[in-house]
């Protein structure tokens, strides 16, 4: 079949098909195609209060990054005036609550009321969330570091030592541990990830790394590499993940060490 522009018909109607409305009361409650970080569709509402037509959030913002962002409280909150400040939204309160709405009082300028507080929630939303996600597993990521180069250290060899992260011979790639004697070097990754997505992309990242590592001009003097699997971490789901571990294994040629498995690094670093 010939793509034509015709298609933009049948895209309307599909997402046309998401807007829904509920009538609450005096109040109107508008569903619309917009997506938020707990995979529900943005609703907005719309009320009239004499000449004045309101179109607000109902707090439900408020409530999604209550749940869901784990900024702290002020941190968040400077954040969200910041977002709401661009869009030029206006602040009120329900049930204690705050919410984010637009007013007017032209009819023909609801739908646009409708679309800018839809975009600001499920932006605003989106850019929260996403940011506290990052920065929380960027910190639990860093702890499960330092964990794992305070075991290093303990087990390692005395003839081997630290070396820096970056292998000049496989360059763009940055290990989380280097040890090196006078011909060899062991590399080490660690793999972690508060959820399946990043532990997964963590798993694909490591396993990148050390197929680069083995066909790299180093190949002949690397001892292992060695990934070391956070088993602890909310994202180690093996049943969801077993084609990647797998594949982390043969990349790694063998060298995969569980984190309830620890003890046998030291015979790797020997070997």
């Amino acid at each position: 079949m010939k793509l034509d522009c015709q298609i933009t018909d049948a895209i309307q109607r599909d997402f046309n098909s998401l807007w829904k409305c509920k009538q609450l009361g005096e109040t109107l409650e508008i569903s619309t195609p917009y997506l938020l970080p707990d995979s529900t569709l943005m609703s907005v509402f719309l009320t009239q209060r004499g000449d004045r037509y309101i179109v607000c959030d109902g707090g439900g913002l408020s409530e999604l990054l209550e749940e869901y962002c784990a900024l702290p409280a002020d941190e968040m909150k400077d954040s969200l005036e910041g977002i709401a400040d661009k869009f030029r939204m206006k602040e009120g309160a329900a049930n204690g609550k705050p919410l984010y709405f637009k007013d007017c009082t032209d009819l023909k300028l609801i739908s646009s009321l409708v679309f800018d507080v839809a975009n600001f929630a499920t932006m605003a939303a989106s850019a929260l969330v996403s940011v506290a996600s990052d920065e929380v597993e960027e910190e639990r990521t860093k702890r499960f570091a330092t964990r794992a180069e305070a075991f290093l250290r303990t087990v390692k060899p005395a003839s081997l030592s630290f070396r820096p992260l970056e292998i000049a011979e496989v360059p763009g790639v940055r290990f989380s541990a280097v040890l090196a004697s006078s011909s060899k070097v062991w590399i080490v990754s660690y793999v972690t990830g508060s959820n399946a997505t990043y532990f997964r992309r963590s798993i694909c990242d490591t396993a990148m790394s050390f197929k680069h590592a083995w066909k790299s001009s180093l190949h002949d003097h690397i001892g292992r590499t060695i990934p070391l699997v956070n088993t602890e971490a909310d994202g180690y789901q093996p049943q969801k993940l077993q084609w990647q571990l797998d594949e982390l294994q043969q990349e790694s040629h063998d060298s995969t060490v569980k984190w309830f498995e620890k003890e046998n690094l030291a015979e790797m670093l020997r070997s």
